[in-house]
């Protein structure tokens, strides 16, 4: 697995689980910087980072990491 598909993958599961737990008010806020757009509190991106993580372990472990 390459780093773009552990980086769609890490991100399809976090938006997946914050919507099912309903965590999206408290991990996601405004981004002031960009218009329209959001940013993970402290929070959502240690939650995110976990996710990425997990993934990246798991395919080094299994040989299928690129």
């Amino acid at each position: 697995m390459n780093r773009e598909e552990i980086f769609t993958l890490a991100d399809s599961l976090y938006w997946s689980i914050i919507d099912q737990l309903d965590l999206r008010e408290k991990l996601v806020i405004k981004d002031p910087d960009n218009l329209g757009g959001t940013k993970n509190t402290e929070e959502g991106s240690d939650l995110y980072y976990c996710i990425e993580d997990t993934i990246k372990d798991y395919f080094k472990t299994t040989g299928e990491a690129e």
